[in-house]
Protein backbone atom coordinates (compact mmCIF):
# COMPACT_ATOMS: atom_id res chain seq x y z
CA UNK A 1 0.00 0.00 0.00
CA UNK A 2 1.43 3.35 -1.06
CA UNK A 3 1.99 5.71 1.81
CA UNK A 4 0.66 9.20 1.41
CA UNK A 5 3.13 12.01 1.55
CA UNK A 6 3.03 14.30 4.53
CA UNK A 7 4.18 17.88 4.38
CA UNK A 8 4.86 20.11 7.32
CA UNK A 9 4.00 23.69 6.62
CA UNK A 10 6.18 26.35 8.12
CA UNK A 11 4.44 28.42 10.77
CA UNK A 12 3.05 31.57 9.19
CA UNK A 13 4.69 34.77 10.37
CA UNK A 14 2.38 37.81 10.37
CA UNK A 15 3.40 40.55 7.94
CA UNK A 16 3.88 43.39 10.37
CA UNK A 17 4.42 47.03 9.53
CA UNK A 18 3.35 50.03 11.59
CA UNK A 19 3.17 53.22 9.52
CA UNK A 20 2.80 55.23 12.74
CA UNK A 21 6.57 54.87 13.06
CA UNK A 22 7.34 56.38 9.65
CA UNK A 23 9.86 59.19 10.12
CA UNK A 24 8.90 62.69 8.97
CA UNK A 25 9.55 63.05 5.23
CA UNK A 26 12.32 65.27 3.95
CA UNK A 27 11.82 67.57 0.96
CA UNK A 28 14.27 66.58 -1.75
CA UNK A 29 14.85 66.47 -5.47
CA UNK A 30 14.16 63.12 -7.08
CA UNK A 31 15.45 62.29 -10.55
CA UNK A 32 14.53 59.31 -12.66
CA UNK A 33 16.88 58.41 -15.54
CA UNK A 34 16.49 55.41 -17.81
CA UNK A 35 17.58 53.89 -21.10
CA UNK A 36 15.22 54.61 -23.98
CA UNK A 37 13.77 51.62 -25.86
CA UNK A 38 14.77 48.90 -23.41
CA UNK A 39 11.73 46.73 -24.18
CA UNK A 40 12.47 46.75 -27.90
CA UNK A 41 16.21 46.17 -27.56
CA UNK A 42 15.79 43.37 -25.01
CA UNK A 43 13.47 41.50 -27.37
CA UNK A 44 16.29 41.55 -29.93
CA UNK A 45 19.39 40.92 -27.84
CA UNK A 46 19.88 40.28 -24.13
CA UNK A 47 23.63 40.92 -24.28
CA UNK A 48 23.28 44.23 -26.12
CA UNK A 49 20.62 45.42 -23.68
CA UNK A 50 22.76 44.31 -20.75
CA UNK A 51 25.53 46.55 -22.09
CA UNK A 52 23.15 49.51 -22.19
CA UNK A 53 21.68 48.93 -18.74
CA UNK A 54 24.87 48.16 -16.88
CA UNK A 55 26.70 51.06 -18.54
CA UNK A 56 23.92 53.34 -17.29
CA UNK A 57 24.47 52.08 -13.74
CA UNK A 58 28.26 52.29 -14.13
CA UNK A 59 27.90 55.92 -15.22
CA UNK A 60 25.79 56.66 -12.12
CA UNK A 61 28.34 55.02 -9.82
CA UNK A 62 31.32 56.70 -11.49
CA UNK A 63 29.68 60.10 -11.15
CA UNK A 64 30.41 61.81 -7.80
CA UNK A 65 27.28 61.38 -5.71
CA UNK A 66 28.24 61.86 -2.06
CA UNK A 67 25.20 64.11 -1.50
CA UNK A 68 22.83 62.08 -3.69
CA UNK A 69 21.41 58.65 -2.84
CA UNK A 70 21.07 56.19 -5.74
CA UNK A 71 18.27 53.64 -6.09
CA UNK A 72 18.79 51.35 -9.12
CA UNK A 73 15.71 49.81 -10.80
CA UNK A 74 16.59 47.49 -13.72
CA UNK A 75 16.89 49.80 -16.77
CA UNK A 76 16.82 53.02 -14.76
CA UNK A 77 17.86 54.74 -11.60
CA UNK A 78 16.31 57.05 -9.04
CA UNK A 79 18.56 59.66 -7.46
CA UNK A 80 17.43 61.63 -4.42
CA UNK A 81 19.06 64.60 -2.73
CA UNK A 82 18.09 67.75 -0.89
CA UNK A 83 20.38 70.27 -2.53
CA UNK A 84 19.72 71.65 -6.01
CA UNK A 85 23.44 72.20 -6.87
CA UNK A 86 24.27 68.62 -5.83
CA UNK A 87 21.45 67.09 -7.87
CA UNK A 88 22.15 69.15 -10.98
CA UNK A 89 25.87 68.43 -10.75
CA UNK A 90 25.13 64.71 -10.53
CA UNK A 91 22.81 64.80 -13.54
CA UNK A 92 25.19 66.96 -15.57
CA UNK A 93 28.14 64.65 -14.97
CA UNK A 94 26.13 61.48 -15.52
CA UNK A 95 24.63 62.68 -18.79
CA UNK A 96 28.06 63.84 -19.91
CA UNK A 97 29.50 60.38 -19.19
CA UNK A 98 26.84 58.59 -21.24
CA UNK A 99 26.98 61.20 -24.02
CA UNK A 100 30.74 60.69 -24.29
CA UNK A 101 30.14 56.94 -24.54
CA UNK A 102 27.60 57.60 -27.30
CA UNK A 103 30.05 59.82 -29.20
CA UNK A 104 32.90 57.33 -28.89
CA UNK A 105 30.85 54.41 -30.25
CA UNK A 106 30.86 54.48 -34.09
CA UNK A 107 28.33 51.65 -34.50
CA UNK A 108 24.73 52.85 -34.06
CA UNK A 109 23.63 49.32 -33.13
CA UNK A 110 25.68 49.61 -29.94
CA UNK A 111 24.74 53.14 -29.02
CA UNK A 112 22.11 53.86 -26.38
CA UNK A 113 20.18 56.96 -25.37
CA UNK A 114 19.09 58.09 -21.92
CA UNK A 115 16.65 60.71 -20.69
CA UNK A 116 15.17 61.68 -17.35
CA UNK A 117 12.60 63.46 -15.22
CA UNK A 118 13.17 65.68 -12.18
CA UNK A 119 10.71 66.49 -9.38
CA UNK A 120 10.79 67.97 -5.88
CA UNK A 121 8.84 66.99 -2.79
CA UNK A 122 8.57 64.88 0.38
CA UNK A 123 10.30 61.51 0.48
CA UNK A 124 11.14 58.83 3.02
CA UNK A 125 14.37 56.86 2.68
CA UNK A 126 14.27 53.25 3.83
CA UNK A 127 17.46 53.76 5.81
CA UNK A 128 15.61 56.16 8.13
CA UNK A 129 12.94 53.62 9.04
CA UNK A 130 13.16 52.81 12.78
CA UNK A 131 13.09 49.23 14.03
CA UNK A 132 9.63 49.50 15.70
CA UNK A 133 8.09 49.99 12.25
CA UNK A 134 9.14 46.49 11.18
CA UNK A 135 11.40 43.97 12.83
CA UNK A 136 11.77 42.14 9.52
CA UNK A 137 13.04 45.20 7.70
CA UNK A 138 15.26 46.14 10.63
CA UNK A 139 16.85 42.69 10.40
CA UNK A 140 17.41 43.15 6.67
CA UNK A 141 18.94 46.60 6.53
CA UNK A 142 20.68 46.09 3.18
CA UNK A 143 17.28 45.41 1.59
CA UNK A 144 15.48 48.15 3.51
CA UNK A 145 18.06 50.75 2.51
CA UNK A 146 17.27 50.24 -1.19
CA UNK A 147 13.67 51.47 -0.72
CA UNK A 148 12.55 55.03 -1.41
CA UNK A 149 8.99 56.34 -1.02
CA UNK A 150 7.44 59.62 -2.09
CA UNK A 151 5.23 61.50 -4.52
CA UNK A 152 8.20 62.98 -6.46
CA UNK A 153 9.19 59.46 -7.46
CA UNK A 154 5.92 59.17 -9.38
CA UNK A 155 6.24 62.70 -10.76
CA UNK A 156 9.81 62.18 -11.96
CA UNK A 157 9.01 58.81 -13.52
CA UNK A 158 5.97 60.10 -15.42
CA UNK A 159 7.77 63.29 -16.48
CA UNK A 160 10.56 61.34 -18.16
CA UNK A 161 8.24 60.57 -21.09
CA UNK A 162 8.23 64.28 -21.93
CA UNK A 163 12.01 64.60 -21.97
CA UNK A 164 13.94 64.82 -25.22
CA UNK A 165 16.68 62.26 -25.95
CA UNK A 166 19.62 63.01 -23.65
CA UNK A 167 17.47 65.57 -21.87
CA UNK A 168 15.72 66.05 -18.53
CA UNK A 169 12.07 67.08 -18.14
CA UNK A 170 11.45 69.27 -15.08
CA UNK A 171 8.15 68.53 -13.35
CA UNK A 172 6.11 71.51 -12.16
CA UNK A 173 7.00 70.66 -8.55
CA UNK A 174 10.64 71.51 -9.26
CA UNK A 175 9.58 74.58 -11.24
CA UNK A 176 7.44 75.90 -8.40
CA UNK A 177 9.46 74.95 -5.31
CA UNK A 178 13.10 74.77 -4.26
CA UNK A 179 14.97 74.42 -0.97
CA UNK A 180 16.16 77.56 0.80
CA UNK A 181 18.84 79.45 -1.07
CA UNK A 182 17.95 78.03 -4.48
CA UNK A 183 15.67 79.31 -7.22
CA UNK A 184 13.09 76.99 -8.77
CA UNK A 185 14.03 75.75 -12.22
CA UNK A 186 12.15 77.73 -14.85
CA UNK A 187 12.23 75.62 -18.01
CA UNK A 188 10.44 72.32 -18.62
CA UNK A 189 13.66 71.01 -20.23
CA UNK A 190 16.83 71.35 -18.19
CA UNK A 191 19.97 71.72 -20.31
CA UNK A 192 23.05 70.04 -18.84
CA UNK A 193 25.61 71.59 -21.18
CA UNK A 194 28.10 74.09 -19.77
CA UNK A 195 31.53 75.46 -20.65
CA UNK A 196 33.30 72.39 -19.25
CA UNK A 197 31.42 69.85 -21.39
CA UNK A 198 30.52 71.94 -24.43
CA UNK A 199 32.67 69.79 -26.72
CA UNK A 200 30.74 66.66 -25.73
CA UNK A 201 27.43 68.47 -26.25
CA UNK A 202 28.48 69.82 -29.66
CA UNK A 203 29.58 66.38 -30.87
CA UNK A 204 26.43 64.73 -29.53
CA UNK A 205 24.05 66.85 -31.58
CA UNK A 206 25.03 65.61 -35.09
CA UNK A 207 25.74 62.10 -33.80
CA UNK A 208 22.25 61.87 -32.37
CA UNK A 209 20.65 63.01 -35.62
CA UNK A 210 22.70 60.47 -37.55
CA UNK A 211 21.59 57.81 -35.05
CA UNK A 212 17.91 58.57 -35.63
CA UNK A 213 18.38 58.58 -39.38
CA UNK A 214 20.04 55.16 -39.16
CA UNK A 215 17.10 53.83 -37.15
CA UNK A 216 14.56 55.43 -39.52
CA UNK A 217 16.00 53.34 -42.34
CA UNK A 218 15.56 50.16 -40.26
CA UNK A 219 12.55 50.97 -38.08
CA UNK A 220 10.50 47.84 -38.81
CA UNK A 221 13.14 45.13 -38.21
CA UNK A 222 14.52 46.97 -35.18
CA UNK A 223 11.10 47.53 -33.63
CA UNK A 224 11.40 51.32 -33.38
CA UNK A 225 8.20 52.79 -34.89
CA UNK A 226 8.86 55.43 -37.53
CA UNK A 227 6.43 57.90 -35.94
CA UNK A 228 8.26 57.68 -32.60
CA UNK A 229 11.61 58.16 -34.31
CA UNK A 230 10.30 61.35 -35.91
CA UNK A 231 8.97 62.64 -32.58
CA UNK A 232 12.24 61.94 -30.77
CA UNK A 233 14.30 63.42 -33.59
CA UNK A 234 12.27 66.64 -33.52
CA UNK A 235 12.47 66.84 -29.73
CA UNK A 236 16.25 66.47 -29.91
CA UNK A 237 16.50 69.21 -32.53
CA UNK A 238 14.54 71.62 -30.34
CA UNK A 239 16.43 70.66 -27.19
CA UNK A 240 19.86 71.21 -28.71
CA UNK A 241 18.70 74.54 -30.10
CA UNK A 242 17.98 75.89 -26.59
Amino acid sequence: MRRSAHFTLARHMPLYFNADHLPPPTHEYVAWVDVMGTQSSMSRSLSATANFIFKLHAAALQTPHAQVTLYPVMDGIYAAGGGQPDMLAFLRNMFQEVAQEFNDQPNNMYRFVIRGGLAFGPVVHGRTLPAPASNTLAANAAYRDHILLGIPMVQAHLSEAGAPPFGVFVHESARAFAPGGSEPLHSIWWKWANNANQAVWDALRPNLQQYFQWYAERSAPLGYPADRIKVHQEMAQQYFAL
